[in-house]
């Protein structure tokens, strides 16, 4: 069976003087990355896609490094914009709350819209899913906000901050592509339960 990996970036190093999208990870996260790019699965894998932050394409480089797999950094795959950094974990709770429960407007001024945000991640995993053949076995890099939108969308139902919240770092959700439908949740290390191709 093909699937496609859908792979929530390791955790990161927060710093007040940049913007979210260009934060490394802290020790913990090329600890994570180490135990993504020592899975087997990698052998089924025709090619990983990124988004271009740092804290994503991070793990594309080392898959590539390491298994000889195309990395590709691919627009589109990129957070929910939100270049303003958030003081306390309060006003950003706050504001990924009212950004879930009204899709449709931007959760603060000049940031991206639930709905704006999906609709760029669905268009580029469709344009991903397009260039392979059914057979291949793909994985992409992204961020827990866009997957929790995407995820919810396969399903049909409202995306939530619950489920939000529950995507761990370096967590692996495995999709039939055949069908595009969760063959799991997102599964953290050791991810014994992971099917691989």
């Amino acid at each position: 069976m093909a699937y496609l990996y859908l792979i929530r970036h390791p955790r990161t190093q927060p710093d007040p003087a940049l913007p979210a999208s260009a934060w490394s990870l802290d020790p913990a996260g090329e600890a994570e990355v180490r135990a993504l790019t020592n899975l087997s699965l990698w052998d089924g894998i025709s090619a990983v896609y990124t988004s271009h932050h740092p804290k994503a394409a991070r793990v594309g480089e080392a898959v590539h490094a390491v298994h000889a797999i195309p990395h590709v950094v691919v627009p589109g795959l990129e957070e929910a914009r939100r270049e303003r950094f958030l003081d306390s974990v309060e006003a950003f709770e706050a504001m990924q709350r009212a950004f879930f429960a009204h899709p449709d407007r931007p959760p603060l001024p000049d940031f991206e819209s639930a709905a704006s945000a999906l609709a760029r991640f669905n268009g580029a995993l469709e344009n991903i899913l397009a260039q392979h053949p059914a057979p291949d076995s793909l994985a992409v890099v992204s961020h827990a906000t866009v997957l929790t939108l995407y995820v919810a969308h396969l399903a049909g139902r409202a995306p939530d901050f619950a489920q939000w919240r529950s995507i761990g770092f370096a967590a692996i959700m495995a999709i039939d592509r055949a069908t595009i439908r969760p063959c799991t949740g997102f599964l953290t290390a050791p991810y014994d339960e992971l099917p691989h191709p």
